[in-house]
């Protein structure tokens, strides 16, 4: 009971904040964005507009008996004006996970929040870099660290006609927290590419790839390969974006997912609120 009452509400608390957080940054230019232009800001991690992209993960052939987990992220964007020069990028990361047997769970996952300082007004070569920090806010003892931990982040991206490419990259270390739980030591690279339309449809593959430096060297990697397949579009006043893709993964820790599907549901505020 408890816990169906916190997943709610963590998320509720989440929302409140980047919306409040949202509108106390200056609105982005009330233009408004071609189909291909929206689209692209879909992928751009240094986007100059709140967005809030929500995507739910089904792994299948978990563990001995092959079942399917669960899982559903929510990742709000928050641009900071600092300066003329200068924006903050806040992007907490909070996630819901059902594991299947041998160790079946269900509840949140630590929450990780990112902060990139990046050039304002950048609009080809896109940069941002900064401290990312993670918080045993996890429910069940599988679905997370039991640690503090943190580390760099950073992030580069391209942005030119229908092509958007970038790699964004953290480390995190642990630094407190439960010591019986083992450290952390962990590489995340994320590097995507994709085409985007001018009627808003774009195809991308975006693998999430992972090293943990603490497991022996078969389980540390995590490579999947695949593509997403997206539309950004508008219903009335509210800009959406939709995409769905499938990934293998060639290389993962035994006992995890073999392959995923992904859906990601995004909505965007390019012109404020």
């Amino acid at each position: 009971m408890m816990l169906r009452r916190l997943l709610p509400c963590t998320i509720i608390f989440l929302l409140h904040t980047s919306f409040a957080a949202a509108q106390q940054t200056p609105a982005a230019s009330p233009t408004t964005l071609s189909a291909q232009e929206l689209a692209k800001s879909v992928h751009n991690p240094f986007q100059d507009f709140f967005k809030i992209p929500i995507m739910a993960t089904t792994g299948f052939r978990i563990g001995p008996e092959h079942n399917a987990g669960q899982s559903v992220n929510i990742e709000p964007l928050i641009p900071l004006g600092l300066s003329s020069k200068w924006d903050l990028i806040v992007q907490p990361s909070q996630s819901m996970t059902y594991l299947p047997s041998p160790h079946e769970q269900f509840g949140l996952n630590d929450l990780q929040t990112s902060f990139f300082l990046t050039p304002s007004g950048a609009s080809e070569w896109i940069w941002g870099v900064g401290p990312i920090f993670e918080f045993p806010t996890a429910t069940g003892k599988q679905l997370g660290t039991g640690r503090w931990s943190a580390g760099p982040t950073g992030a580069i991206v391209y942005s030119n006609g229908p092509w958007f490419a970038g790699v964004l990259s953290y480390q995190l270390m642990s630094f407190a927290g439960d010591r019986r739980r083992g450290s952390v030591n962990f590489t995340y690279i994320e590097a995507q590419i994709s085409y985007n339309f001018e009627s808003g449809w774009y195809i991308q593959t975006d693998p999430q790839m992972s090293y943990d430096w603490t497991a022996e060297k078969p389980q540390a990697w995590t490579i999947p390969i695949g593509a997403d397949v997206g539309k950004a579009f508008n219903i009335g006043p509210q800009a959406i974006s939709f995409q769905v893709g499938s990934y293998d993964l060639l290389k993962h820790p035994e006992g995890e997912a073999e392959w995923i599907i992904r859906a990601q549901l995004t909505l965007l505020f390019p012109t404020g609120w």
